[in-house]
């Protein structure tokens, strides 16, 4: 330890003398403070009389402490001096009596008998008096003072551990002597399990007693937490000795919380009333029943069994983790005895409200359900939700093959379809198989949000497999209907109403998605991406062009049968209008049934009639039905193409566009006028001018097509004709495309 720097006097003096010179100039800066000298000299003279008073004081009870601190020294120095002589004394006396311990070791022995003795003595007061302490407590027991009884049989069992405890300490045991005393004492653990008994009968009437006789719930409770401190107690000495009396560690207080949770097992099962076989709606009555009594039992738990259970046993806590592992065992037991159709949904539902306020999330409960954890393992959910979807797919085949089976016998009514308020033709079909597709989408989402789409793709899935079986069905119809046109009175509005129901699943199907699965998907039907749901929207609009094929068909059988397809460019039209009369009155009498159709369909209906009739003449008119002998007879042919022309262009004009809001109908023959002016022309250096025209405007019209034409005019012979086209237009190229048009549409014909 450094020692203090010694005072330098002379320059404290100086420094002082430095700061009373500042401090005297600061005093006297002006020349009036002068009068204020005196003032200032007493002023100071008071202050260095208070320090120096406060100096000798501060030294004065420096100097006390010093002279005190030296006494003690003094003083404690004398006292070592003494304890040094006094244990000196201590070791000398000690050494003289050390003989006198092995003349003891006889006193010791007969003082460690006499106390087994009294000790045998005191015991034996409780060995004589035992019968009658089993016969009262028993009586105790029985008259359900559990207190008393409690106390009598913990003084029987005190003696008999101290008894054989006795035993267990003799150097030789004797396994006679234990079994003596095991018999003996054999009722002691009797009683210990008739007590036991009445206290699991009250644990078992917790909740109800609670509300009548809370002092029972109480006395049960200090005996078990009594018996848990003799279970410390007992163990604690056999880690000093060894020794554990018989029935110990008793362990009341966690046969009370088995008892807690049996009990709620046995309520939890014993709520259900009927079977499947009695009630289809018996689990939905079981989950009810078990979500008011978990709702009703743990509001008592709240609100009762706090003050009633020792802190320690967390009770409210406690009690809501056995509900919540008897539930989960429940249901899984049921899960694995199995369940059936809507079980399934009604289970599922039931797991995923269990945390919502109807249960556990109840607001008198104030439950923190976010510690409780999931009822049900992922791996059990998504099995059930496996089976659940395993079970509807069959449903829904069955109900779409019954639905399908059930519409096509009203397709051989003798009566027209239903309309709905715009008059358009349609079954029950598709609003029967929605319908039922809703009400399952409805109850999956009170399943899981999840759930929906999986359920939805499953609902497109099927439908996709059920349009196969729709185009058979619909086919079959057709094939019967073509065997004997007079059958079936309605073929054609039921076709109509077909293809209308064909435009109704996809608009159906667009609705469920966009109503559930909104996030999933814009409105605007040009940003859906090509998923398995747009995908089932095109395979239904596939099928509504069959159907407008098939009624397109049942219009030409009609044609063909009056034989006026057949009679165009022949002599017979050139002096007649019988054809295309008949033409224009089949349409207008089947546009009276078309009305019916929904305007997409209606459009695609007309569009598909008149490219038939087209075709129709240019077939006619490319494979030289007619042969023109003078330049009159081409004239007035040409003339009667150009005004059958403008009448069918008319006619399709007016039926393509009879509905509000349609675009109007393309009038495609518009081609007839500029193939018959080639045909009319009689200067024929201007042939080839006119066939540039064509080919200008109709690009897709083949070589063979212009041959043809020029043949039939009948003033040159097929080579002449063939070299003329070839000299304008040249050979048709078969690798490269031609555009699309009507003449390539006739070339596929």
């Amino acid at each position: 330890m450094s020692l203090p720097a010694p005072l330098d006097l002379g320059r404290m003096e100086a420094e002082a003398k430095e700061n009373a010179s500042k401090h005297i100039s600061n005093l006297l800066q002006r020349p009036d403070q002068l009068e204020k000298v005196d003032q200032y000299k007493r002023r100071i003279m008071r202050k260095k009389a208070s320090v120096d008073t406060m100096l000798k004081t501060a030294v004065q009870s420096q100097l006390d402490g010093v002279r005190t601190g030296l006494n003690q020294l003094q003083s404690a120095l004398q006292d070592v001096y003494e304890i040094k002589q006094s244990l000196d004394e201590v070791e000398e006396t000690y050494k003289s009596i050390q003989p006198i311990q092995n003349k003891l070791i006889q006193v010791n022995t007969e003082n460690s008998r006499f106390c087994q003795l009294a000790a045998a003595m005191e015991n034996l007061k409780h060995i004589f008096t035992v019968p009658e302490s089993v016969r009262k407590t028993q009586e105790l027991i029985n008259e359900g003072k559990l207190l008393q009884a409690h106390k009598h049989l913990t003084d029987l069992e005190s003696a008999r551990d101290e008894l054989m405890f006795e035993l267990f300490k003799q150097p030789q045991q004797s396994p006679t002597d234990n079994s003596t005393l095991e018999k003996y004492f054999k009722d002691v653990v009797h009683l210990s399990e008739s007590l036991g008994k009445q206290l699991w009968v009250i644990i078992q009437r917790t909740l109800s007693s609670v509300r009548r006789e809370p002092t029972l719930i109480v006395t049960a409770l200090r005996i078990v937490e009594r018996e848990e401190r003799m279970d410390v107690a007992v163990e604690e000495r056999k880690q000093q000795s060894g020794f554990m009396p018989p029935g110990r560690p008793k362990k009341w207080r966690n046969k009370c919380f088995e008892i807690l949770e049996d009990c709620i097992s046995n309520k939890i099962e014993g709520n259900q009333l009927e079977d499947r076989d009695k009630n289809k709606m018996w689990l939905v009555r079981h989950l009810e029943l078990t979500r008011q009594i978990m709702v009703d039992d743990l509001r008592v738990v709240v609100t009762m069994l706090p003050p009633i259970f020792p802190p320690d046993y967390n009770i409210v806590k406690t009690y809501v983790n056995m509900y919540h592992r008897a539930v989960a065992e429940h249901l899984e037991e049921m899960i694995r005895e199995g369940l059936e159709g809507n079980e399934f949904v009604t289970l599922l539902s039931w797991v995923n409200n269990y945390n919502s306020p109807d249960l556990m999330g109840h607001p008198d409960l104030n439950i923190d359900v976010s510690e409780l954890g999931p009822l049900l393992k992922n791996n059990v959910i998504d099995e059930l939700q496996n089976q659940y979807l395993r079970t509807m797919k069959f449903n829904i085949m069955e109900w779409m093959k019954n639905s399908l089976v059930q519409d096509k016998k009203d397709w051989f009514r003798v009566e027209h379809p239903d309309a709905d308020g715009d008059g358009y033709y349609s079954t029950s079909l598709p609003v029967i198989i929605f319908q039922m597709m809703e009400q399952n989408l409805q109850v999956t989402r009170l399943i899981s949000e999840d759930l929906v789409k999986k359920v939805l793709e499953l609902f497109a899935d099927e439908l996709n497999l059920f349009s196969k079986d729709y185009i058979a069905e619909i086919e079959s119809y057709k094939d019967r209907h073509l065997q004997d046109r007079s059958e079936i009175k309605f073929f054609l509005h039921y076709m109509i109403a077909n293809i209308n129901n064909s435009l109704s699943f996809g608009e159906y199907m667009k609705q469920l998605r966009n109503r559930y699965l909104k996030e999933d998907f814009e409105e605007d039907e040009e940003n859906i991406r090509k998923d398995r749901f747009q995908k089932l929207n095109d395979t239904f609009l596939k099928i509504a062009k069959i159907g407008t094929r098939i009624i397109i068909e049942e219009v030409f059988i009609d044609l063909k049968n009056s034989k006026c397809l057949e009679e165009i460019l022949t002599k017979n039209w050139l002096t007649g209008t019988h054809a295309v009369d008949i033409i224009c009155a089949t349409w207008a009498d089947y546009s009276n049934d078309f009305v019916h159709l929904k305007p997409r369909f209606n459009g695609e209906v007309v569009e598909a009639g008149q490219k038939r009739v087209l075709i129709e003449f240019l077939k006619s008119l490319f494979t030289k039905k007619l042969q023109f002998k003078t330049y009159d007879e081409r004239k007035a042919a040409a003339e009667k193409l150009i005004k059958e022309g403008s009448q069918l262009g008319e006619l399709f004009q007016k039926y393509g566009t009879s509905k509000v809001g349609s675009e109007p109908t393309q009038n495609i023959f518009n081609v007839l006028p500029v193939l018959a002016e080639l045909l009319k022309l009689k200067d024929t250096s201007m042939i080839s001018l006119e066939i540039m025209g064509v080919v200008k405007k109709y690009p897709d019209i083949r070589v063979e097509h212009l041959i043809s034409l020029l043949v039939l005019r009948g003033d040159m012979n097929r080579a002449d004709a063939r070299q003329m086209v070839q000299d304008i237009v040249g050979e048709d190229d078969p690798l490269r495309p031609k555009p699309k048009g009507i003449f390539s549409e006739l070339a596929m014909s």
